[in-house]
């Protein structure tokens, strides 16, 4: 096996070993974006394009302030390779975004306020209502090669497993405090109104239906007014 290919290997194993002792997403996304400046010689910045399910679109993990720039005229323009790969296009890549009809306002805006000239923009694994991209912009023509897309598409993984493993957590947090709080609002009920947990509950769920507001902002208002009034009707 080539020399180069060992030491790309070493290289890809360290970092899956440096991924899996980060705590936060930010943490583990601003290493993969750190990772692709080292691994893929033409990157000149690099950053990590999400889209939650409501729609909205950040940035987060940016390796360098010429990111934050061409990433901020994106979404200025509301046109660009990020958000096309974050949107619904598996791979953005022009080897000249001077020239390129898909983004004739970005494209030349973005090589005028930092020269770059080429991009890769490879779509992140869905997860739970998010989508995203692993984006590497550099200075050159023709700056990215099929190796490129390979790695590049490696670090997607790396990317994609943290982005699906922190939103898990994050769903396990709610859920434990919507427990906790519907709990709370049950209890109130109960010792106001002389109910039995059985009954507390389902007034909490026709309070629910009622209103149209879900249980757990029931609760939570329950639990922040301890005060008011409750129709039991």
């Amino acid at each position: 096996m080539p020399e180069e290919r060992i030491s790309l290997e070493m290289r890809m194993a360290a970092l899956a070993a440096t991924l899996d002792e980060l705590g936060t997403l930010e943490e583990t996304l601003t290493a993969v974006t750190h990772a692709a400046l080292e691994l893929i010689p033409a990157a000149t910045a690099v950053s990590i394009t999400l889209r939650r399910g409501s729609g909205r679109v950040e940035s987060i993990g940016m390796a360098s302030e010429i990111a934050r720039n061409v990433v901020a005229l994106q979404y200025s323009l509301n046109e660009g390779p990020c958000l096309d790969a974050a949107r619904e296009v598996p791979l953005c890549q022009s080897p000249d975004i001077r020239v390129d009809t898909r983004w004739p306002v970005w494209g030349p805006a973005a090589h005028a306020a930092e020269g770059i000239v080429s991009i890769l923009s490879i779509q992140l694994l869905s997860a739970r209502g998010v989508h995203g991209a692993l984006n590497i912009f550099g200075r050159r023509p023709n700056g990215f090669d099929s190796d490129d897309v390979a790695q590049a598409s490696v670090l997607t993984v790396h990317a994609g497993i943290a982005l699906r493993t922190t939103l898990l957590e994050e769903d396990l947090r709610a859920a434990i405090t919507s427990r906790h709080l519907i709990g709370q609002a049950q209890g109130l009920l109960m010792e106001r109104y002389q109910l039995d947990a059985e009954s507390a509950f389902a007034l909490l769920k026709r309070l629910s239906s009622t209103s149209n507001t879900k249980v757990v902002e029931i609760a939570r208002r329950l639990v922040e007014e301890r005060g008011a009034v409750v129709p039991t009707a």
